[in-house]
């Protein structure tokens, strides 16, 4: 008895029609199973918590923001040259460059980070007391926490990002984030500043001990000096100055020539003269109106004295825009999710449905 060419082996190949017939009648299921995994999706999407994200983006500072800054520097250089060693130099002026640049590497440093970390984002943490807690807390403000730095030469804009379950801390986070850097890169650039300003400080300040020291000194002996005259003066009775005798020449004789072995010839100015001048020598307060050099130096302590290290009149950086309380929130995306959720729930229950037409179909002979 013949056989049905088309029964005579079994076949491997899929029957197109047969799997439209197959989805079809199973269309009920695959509804089902689709209209779940959509829910799940669903669910997924609208019970988690929402994540939002603030972000703050800053800009090289302007000039003024520098003036203060390069004022005090032309103040330790040029201003004041000859108050310290010639050799010795003042601050170079600050370029809204460079100042931008040291504002970066503190944004992107970890010790701002770690700073940041214990000050402000661990505290908020409600599980923060073990070391296992510290740790899964700075693994999370890693993962939150994304800045991004300018990578061409014509780029200057940079960004921090910080992401968190509450809109307002974060944008308040991320405001702070960014006044932490800006503290530290001023307090370096003012910190090098003082150090200058200290050192130059100091030179003037011994230079004017020194030269008042030498001008008491050349007080007390001229003091010594008129003593003696004034003696000798009294001793042969010569009140007035001797007729005959400039002044003049006694006081150049006396100034240019006077040793130990050249002899003393103040005394022909008379002991009235004498003893005016000797009491105003005792009477002196200061001798720095005798001191040529004195001048110069005064008015070098007062530029010194006028810098103003205040590190509010100092900007690195410009905030082009600062963080705000976002409104939307970044993760999850609903309508993403769902989408996904509804595709996979297609493509599940169409395999599910399949297998369990492989399982019901007998092996065919």
């Amino acid at each position: 008895m013949a056989l049905n060419a088309n029964n005579s082996y079994p076949s491997d190949e899929i029957d197109l029609r047969a799997l439209i017939l197959t989805l079809w009648t199973s269309k009920v299921l695959i509804i089902v199973i689709t209209l779940i995994f959509t829910c799940i999706g669903a669910a997924y999407a609208f019970l988690s918590s929402p994540i939002y994200q603030a972000s703050v983006h800053t800009l090289p500072s302007t000039s003024s923001g520098l003036a203060s800054y390069n004022i005090a520097s032309q103040l330790t250089g040029a201003a004041i040259r000859g108050a310290v060693p010639e050799s010795s130099t003042g601050i170079e002026p600050l370029s809204t460059e460079a100042a931008y640049k040291i504002f970066l590497r503190h944004l992107n440093s970890s010790t701002i980070r770690q700073e940041f970390f214990e000050k402000f984002y661990l505290p908020a943490q409600a599980e923060n007391e073990t070391e296992i807690e510290k740790q899964r807390a700075w693994k999370r403000l890693n993962d939150e926490l994304t800045i991004t730095l300018p990578k061409r030469v014509d780029e200057v804009e940079a960004s921090l990002r910080l992401e968190g379950k509450n809109p307002h801390t974060i944008a308040g986070w991320a405001n702070t984030y960014v006044e932490l850097a800006t503290q530290a890169a001023s307090e370096e650039l003012l910190d090098g500043l003082a150090g200058e300003v200290s050192i130059r400080k100091l030179s003037v300040v011994d230079q004017i001990a020194t030269l008042r020291q030498i001008a008491e000194k050349t007080r007390r002996s001229r003091i010594a000096r008129i003593e003696e005259a004034l003696a000798i003066a009294e001793g042969i009775g010569l009140e007035n100055p001797a007729e005959g005798i400039p002044l003049i020449a006694i006081n150049t004789y006396d100034r240019d020539t006077e040793n130990v072995t050249s002899g003393n010839l103040l005394y022909l100015r008379g002991s009235r003269a004498l003893r005016a001048e000797l009491q105003q020598l005792h009477q002196r307060e200061s001798d720095d109106p005798y001191i040529p050099e004195m001048p110069n130096l005064l008015k070098k302590q007062a530029l010194l004295n006028s810098i103003d290290l205040n590190p509010d009149l100092l900007s690195v950086a410009t905030i082009d825009r600062a963080a705000i309380a976002p409104e939307e929130p970044i993760k999850p995306q609903k309508g993403l999710i769902i989408l996904v959720g509804f595709i996979l729930g297609v493509f599940s229950s169409i395999f599910f449905v399949l297998l369990l037409r492989i399982i019901n179909t007998p092996e065919k002979l």
